[in-house]
């Protein structure tokens, strides 16, 4: 009888801090908008259950073409309309905002092998890429080198190899053609840019994220930092 006591302690016991462990360990938070409800693991800072189709449908707009996370660094959602003005002025209720959110470039598929996204960095704190000019430096990278994408399609994950201010080559942008460049040639060159080396391998049948804020290290609206990643 007592041991039979003492078996059914200890598989109480185990309950409560496997419990424990799972509460303590995860938190509801508002997402940035301060609307959405999600759920934020505090071990690794990920965000769950990220649904496009649901946050079109909360915010009546389908102009939400993906939400981007990089753990610890920052998350949002990313919008795309015919220009690549709009919503760096707009809000995703499509109020005038100054902060902006982040933008899909209006030539991208969400498929595409190029994919660029814009976004201000600045003095206030929850501008969407603030925390971008940290990479310039290798420990944060090395923290910090994981960006995640949800779209319609699921959850695509990049491998960050690159991290440099640019300040008067704007070949980056360019989706089909490269200076006379191959595609391999041209992924290979931002990375050579890239402040440190990341030891990141690149192939000829690699896709890419390239992220663009303005650098706040430097003076002018004409030198961007890019954080650029390869699908992994």
């Amino acid at each position: 009888m007592r041991n039979r006591l003492w078996k059914i302690i200890n598989l109480l016991v185990i309950i409560l801090v496997v419990f424990t462990f799972y509460f303590n360990r995860t938190v509801e938070v508002k997402s940035i908008d301060n609307n959405k409800t999600v759920i934020i693991d505090k071990i690794d800072n990920k965000s769950k259950d990220i649904n496009i189709k649901e946050l079109r449908k909360q915010y009546h707009n389908n102009d939400i073409m993906a939400y981007i996370e990089i753990p610890g660094v920052t998350k949002s959602m990313v919008l795309q309309s015919s220009n690549n003005d709009y919503y760096l002025n707009h809000d995703v209720n499509k109020k005038e905002d100054i902060k902006g959110t982040v933008v899909l470039d209006f030539r991208n598929k969400i498929n595409d092998k190029k994919l660029l996204l814009y976004g201000h960095s600045g003095k206030e704190k929850d501008l969407p890429f603030l925390k971008l000019n940290n990479y310039v430096k290798k420990d944060y990278w090395e923290k910090h080198n994981t960006i995640n994408l949800y779209t319609l399609d699921g959850k695509k994950e990049y491998k960050i190899f690159s991290s440099y201010i640019e300040t008067n080559d704007y070949d980056y942008v360019n989706l089909k053609s490269f200076n006379g460049l191959s595609w391999y040639e041209h992924i290979n060159k931002l990375k050579n840019k890239s402040y440190y080396n990341t030891d990141v391998k690149l192939d000829k049948n690699d896709k890419i994220i390239i992220l663009q804020t303005c650098s706040i290290n430097n003076q002018g609206y004409q030198k961007y930092h890019l954080v650029i990643g390869k699908e992994v």
